[in-house]
């Protein structure tokens, strides 16, 4: 169906674009949908014997791809174009010359780029930088024309590369990694719309997962730690308990949390005090009976949440987009819709600082994906504690 809407489309392109292109006929081609290109002449003895030349079919058909397409991966897919010549002599389709020619210095040229037969089989070549954008790469496409002689007439049929042969944008986003030579080469059931921007920090509409799906439920089990962490504080004494000496601790904060240590979570109910450090206006301690000596706090009652969502700085990124932002890791994970990079810094949250969050991150990353995996950085490659002034991002990976 797409290789049809296509090609309706070069046809009506072509009309105002190829040479010799006439409108309206439908003889011929894939699917009844008429030729892609085509040129005719008048040969014979007063010239009464019309002959045409025809480019029916062009197609890339890649390793484990049911059905053929438009577009193609340079050098992995081989593109096919095929032709025919209508009332001319027998045998003069084996001599149909073909030749293919790169558009634009980023593209390659083809391999072969000339050819006779009624069909050519090439592939394409890229010459595109690979020093780093935050634009999206150029197409590669290529112009090919098909020529042949009968009876001292020159025919000729060209598709033009806006129509056919020309990458489209997930061919460009596979491309780099063919360029750039990754382990990883993603297939095109491995590129899709992301279900939310957050999750694209590419240069493409599109993003590249290994695993379907992959960075959202990286982001969900992450966030979902995160609740855990500030959730974990320990109801010591039942609420209503009295006959409690002053410094008794009512709630207190769960374990150590890295660097960070011990972070309470709770605020004092009543008359009960906060036993610690106040941060943004919030307890960061355990909470104390207070004068009455009556328990009268709650674990965990306090409502404010970090929205995870909120600080993901960077998630998918095409090779191009991670070589730009400085990373020298040709295989990145974030090239292959496996990691996110979270920073708190710039989010008030009511009893916690930037490090705190830093260090909260990096603990609820170690349960997702364990320690080796889940770490505080500054840049693309300085490694650091989580409570470090200097950190911009924990790095969550799988």
């Amino acid at each position: 169906m797409e290789l049809d809407r296509a090609r309706r489309l070069a046809w009506v392109l072509c009309v105002g674009i190829v040479a010799g292109c006439t409108g309206g006929k439908q003889e011929g081609g894939t699917g009844g949908s008429g030729p892609l290109a085509e040129d005719e002449a008048q040969v014979g003895e007063g010239r009464g014997r019309k002959v045409t030349l025809e480019i029916t079919e062009a197609f890339t058909k890649g390793t484990g791809q049911a059905v053929p397409r438009t577009s193609f991966l340079s050098p992995e897919e081989q593109i096919t174009v095929r032709a025919r010549l209508i009332n001319a002599p027998n045998g003069t389709e084996d001599h149909i010359r073909w030749t293919v020619r790169p558009t634009g210095k980023h593209t390659g040229p083809a391999v072969p780029d000339a050819h006779e037969g009624k069909e050519i089989i090439f592939r394409g070549s890229s010459s595109l930088l690979r020093d780093g954008s935050r634009q999206p790469n150029p197409p590669l496409e290529y112009e090919v024309v098909a020529t042949a002689t009968v009876e001292g007439k020159t025919l000729e049929a060209r598709l033009p590369p806006t129509t056919f042969i020309r990458q489209d944008e997930q061919d460009i986003v596979r491309q780099e990694y063919a360029d750039y030579g990754t382990l990883f080469r993603p297939s095109l059931t491995q590129i899709s719309v992301p279900r939310s921007a957050l999750l694209n920090t590419g240069n493409y509409a599109f993003i590249v997962e290994e695993d379907e799906g992959g960075l959202q439920e990286l982001l969900t089990q992450v966030q979902s730690e995160v609740d855990r962490i500030l959730g974990d504080d320990v109801q010591e004494k039942r609420v209503g308990t009295r006959r409690l000496r002053p410094d008794t601790v009512v709630v207190s904060p769960g374990p150590a949390v890295l660097e960070a240590g011990p972070l309470g979570d709770t605020n004092p109910q009543g008359d009960d005090v906060c036993g610690g450090p106040v941060v943004n206006g919030a307890c960061a301690g355990p909470i104390l009976a207070g004068r009455n000596g009556i328990a009268e706090t709650r674990a965990n009652n306090r409502t404010a949440r970090v929205e995870v969502s909120r600080l993901v700085t960077s998630a998918f990124r095409n090779p191009q987009r991670n070589r730009a932002i400085g990373s020298q890791s040709l295989n990145s994970r974030h090239t292959r819709g496996r990691a996110l990079d979270l920073d708190p810094r710039a989010l008030s949250v009511p009893g916690k600082d930037a490090r705190q969050l830093m260090c909260i991150l990096e603990a609820a990353g170690d349960r997702v994906v364990g320690e080796g995996n889940s770490f505080t950085e500054r840049g693309a490659a300085t490694f650091l504690d989580c409570n470090d002034v200097t950190a911009d991002h924990v790095h969550i990976q799988r």
